[in-house]
């Protein structure tokens, strides 16, 4: 897997973990209100870091443990 797939993925598993940590934190805040905070400290669009958590085409796994959009 070329360096920035592997980069890609790495902030991907690091953006999921960091969701579970602040709803964790703040159980009280809204969703929308997790995602906004994620994409300023991922520097990602909201609508990036929803896509990434709901696993979406772009950024979806496939078996081989490439991303699709990123596959050489």
């Amino acid at each position: 897997m070329p360096r920035s797939s592997k980069l890609i993925q790495l902030r991907n598993n690091n953006l999921k973990k960091r969701y579970h940590a602040l709803t964790a934190k703040h159980p009280k805040w809204r969703n929308d209100a997790v995602i906004e905070e994620l994409a300023g400290e991922f520097y990602l669009a909201t609508r990036t870091v929803t896509a990434i958590l709901n696993d979406e085409a772009p950024y979806k796994k496939i078996a081989n443990d490439q991303l699709l959009l990123f596959a050489p």
